[in-house]
C-alpha cells in the first residue's frame, strides 16, 4: 500500500514568518512536497505560482474567499442575498486556482447571518446553498476543477456556520447530485461535533475516496480513539458511483483534540491508527496539516519524521 502524502497548511504553519511567500519557501526547506492555503487573495496569483514552484510545492487546495469579515462573514455559499458575491468569490478563486494549477477549491457555506434565528432560516439558507453549488459545479467543471464542502464545528470553532456535520453535507451533496462536488473532512471538526468516529468512518468511508463505490466523490477526515486501541473499523457496503474518473480524490485534514495542536501533541487522537487506516483504505489524496503548531514549526515536525522512518523512508526536509 502507497504511504500518504502531506501538505502544509499555511494559514497555519510557520506563524513565524510574516508571508505567504516566506511560508511556502519554509515549507519546501522542510520537505514537504505540496501545500494549502484558505485565502492567497492578498498576492498576486502569478508571485504565489512562482514561488510555489520555487519551494519545490504544489498548491492543492484554497478557499473561495470569505466575504466580508469586518461584518462577520464567513464565507458565501448559503448566505442569504449573497448570492451574487458568492459568484463573484467563485471567479476569482477559479482564476487564483487555474493560475497555481490547484486542483480543488474549498466552497465555504458561511455563518447564520447576525441576528437571524438558525432554524428559523435552515430551510432557507440549504435552498441558497444547493443553488449556489448547481451553479458553482458548472463552473468547476469548465476548468476541471474540484469543489469541496467542509463541515466546521459549532460547538467550539464558529457557532454560527451553516454547515456542521459530515451527515448534513452528505445529504447536501446527494440533493446537489454533481459529480466535481465532494465531501472535505477535517477530523478535528468531526470529533468535536459527533465523536463516534469509528461508527461514522464505517458509514461514511464506502462514499468518499478514489476507487471505491461511492454516491459522493470526496474526502474524509477523521477518527479518535483511545492511545491503546487497535482494533480496525470493517467497512460496510457502500452505494453506486457516479464519478468521473478524471476527479482528483478528496482532501483531509488533520489536527489533535482538543488543543488542535501537531498530531503529536497530547490528546484524544489516535494518528498512528489514523494514518494506517488512511493507507489500509487506499486513500490517495493529500492529508492537509491544519493545525496549530506548539512552538516552531519545523521542530514540532517530530510527527512526520517518525511517520516516515516507521515506513522505512526518512523524511526530506530537516
Amino acid at each position: 500500500m502507497a504511504p500518504l502524502r502531506f501538505s502544509a497548511n499555511l494559514s497555519w504553519l510557520f506563524p513565524e514568518l510574516p508571508g505567504l511567500l516566506e511560508r511556502l519557501r519554509a515549507a519546501g526547506h522542510a520537505g514537504f512536497e505540496a501545500a494549502e492555503v484558505a485565502w492567497p487573495y492578498a498576492e498576486p496569483p502569478e508571485a504565489l505560482a512562482h514561488a510555489a514552484r520555487a519551494a519545490g510545492l504544489r498548491l492543492v487546495l484554497i478557499n473561495t474567499p470569505p466575504g466580508d469579515q469586518e461584518k462577520g462573514e464567513m464565507g458565501l455559499g448559503a448566505v442569504p442575498g449573497r448570492q451574487l458575491a458568492f459568484r463573484e468569490g467563485l471567479e476569482k478563486a477559479v482564476l487564483y486556482a487555474k493560475t497555481l494549477g490547484c486542483p480543488r477549491i474549498h466552497l465555504m457555506a458561511g455563518r447564520v447571518p447576525q441576528g437571524a434565528d438558525g432554524a428559523a432560516v435552515r430551510g432557507e439558507m440549504e435552498t441558497v446553498f444547493l443553488e449556489n453549488l448547481r451553479h458553482a459545479a458548472g463552473v468547476l467543471a469548465q476548468e476541471n476543477l474540484v469543489g469541496l464542502l467542509e463541515p466546521i464545528n459549532t460547538r467550539i470553532t464558529d457557532p454560527q456556520y451553516f454547515l456542521d456535520t459530515p451527515q448534513q453535507a452528505a445529504a447536501i451533496l446527494q440533493k446537489v447530485g454533481r459529480p466535481n462536488l465532494q465531501l472535505q473532512m477535517d477530523i478535528f471538526h468531526w470529533q468535536i461535533m459527533d465523536g463516534n468516529l469509528t461508527g461514522n468512518i464505517r458509514e461514511f468511508l464506502p462514499i468518499v475516496g478514489e476507487g471505491a463505490p461511492f454516491f459522493l466523490s470526496g474526502l474524509l477526515c477523521f477518527l479518535i480513539l483511545p492511545l491503546s486501541s487497535h482494533c480496525p473499523p470493517q467497512a460496510s457496503a457502500g452505494a453506486q458511483s457516479h464519478v468521473s474518473p478524471h476527479l482528483s480524490p478528496g482532501h483531509v485534514q488533520v489536527a489533535q483534540v482538543p488543543g488542535r495542536g501537531e498530531p503529536g501533541s497530547p490528546g484524544e487522537l489516535c494518528f498512528p491508527y489514523l494514518f494506517q487506516l488512511l493507507e489500509d483504505e487506499g486513500y490517495q489524496g493529500f492529508v492537509g496539516c491544519e493545525y496549530r503548531p506548539q512552538g516552531d514549526t519545523v521542530e514540532g515536525l517530530s510527527w512526520l519524521r517518525s511517520y516516515w522512518d516507521r515506513r522505512g523512508h526518512p523524511w526530506a526536509g530537516q
